[in-house]
């Protein structure tokens, strides 16, 4: 478990009194939550990847992780600057910036949230996909209903704004790992 007292006079909760501080204590269970994100990420877009290469997506896939492994090494450069400090990159930024503006360390933040929240809406999406696919025939009633709420044709032929079963599911799923996330490694 990852824990952070803060001086109480800073207006945080912790044990009051003394500086802000960073308790290691994660055992394996939470490394391994931790962990179980990224081959999520990876097996959402196996297939697609696979689909749009074909035959050299071996290769698109060493790449991908020879660039994910220097990264790593990257990032771990950056958070050993900041000691007392967690939160991941959109703080590290945060903290960096802060020197140089106090308006581009909340924007940092903020850039960063909007990056990453299209990665959710698809990884989302792609789960609900596949869970579909794997419980119901391609041509299930539970995979052909759509309720539209918008017609573009106008924009191009065929495109609607629409809910599907898809979409309810994508928005199960979200909402499921936001639940999970919520409470953090505890």
């Amino acid at each position: 478990m990852n824990t952070t007292t803060v001086d109480a006079a800073a207006g945080g909760i912790g044990s009051g009194g003394g500086s802000a501080t960073l308790h290691r204590k994660i055992g394996w269970a939470g490394a391994f939550w931790v962990a179980s994100g990224v081959p999520a990420l990876v097996l959402f877009s196996i297939g697609s990847i696979a689909a749009t290469v074909g035959k050299p997506s071996w290769a698109v896939w060493i790449i991908s992780i020879a660039f994910g492994f220097l990264q790593s090494f990257s990032y771990a450069e950056i958070a050993g600057l900041f000691p007392h400090k967690s939160g991941g990159a959109s703080v590290y930024g945060a903290v960096a910036w802060v020197r140089y503006s106090k308006m581009l360390a909340p924007l940092s933040v903020w850039c960063n949230w909007l990056a990453w929240s299209p990665v959710l809406a698809i990884g989302s999406g792609l789960a609900a996909g596949y869970i579909l696919s794997i419980l119901f025939a391609p041509d299930a009633a539970i995979n052909t209903w759509q309720i539209t709420l918008l017609d573009l044709s106008g924009i191009k032929a065929g495109l609607s704004l629409r809910i599907n079963a898809t979409f309810v599911l994508g928005a199960a799923v979200l909402l499921a790992a936001f639940a999970i996330q919520h409470r953090g490694i505890l």
